[in-house]
């Protein structure tokens, strides 16, 4: 997986939250409705940002990767203008 990441030049590395958030409010939830967890609610995620390319009103991509097991990794992108 790292291998991937580094492809798409990110600004700094990845960091690994440890923990889920926890959420005082009801978040939007884009990846719940294609029946995925959503990463916020995940533990041992990592995270960062990066921009390739961005350009038009696309400012970043938001990235995060989730172990799902020993073999698999699942990567979440949500564009942020």
């Amino acid at each position: 997986m790292d291998s991937s990441l580094t492809q798409l030049n990110p600004e700094q590395p990845l960091r690994l939250r440890e923990q889920p958030f926890v959420a005082e409010a009801t978040p939007a939830t884009p990846f719940a409705r294609l029946g995925l967890p959503e990463p916020d609610s995940l533990p041992k995620v990592r995270e960062g940002q990066v921009c390739a390319p961005c350009t038009g009103d696309l400012n970043w991509l938001k990235v995060a990767v989730a172990q799902i097991d020993e073999r698999s990794s699942r990567v979440y992108l949500r564009g942020v203008d």
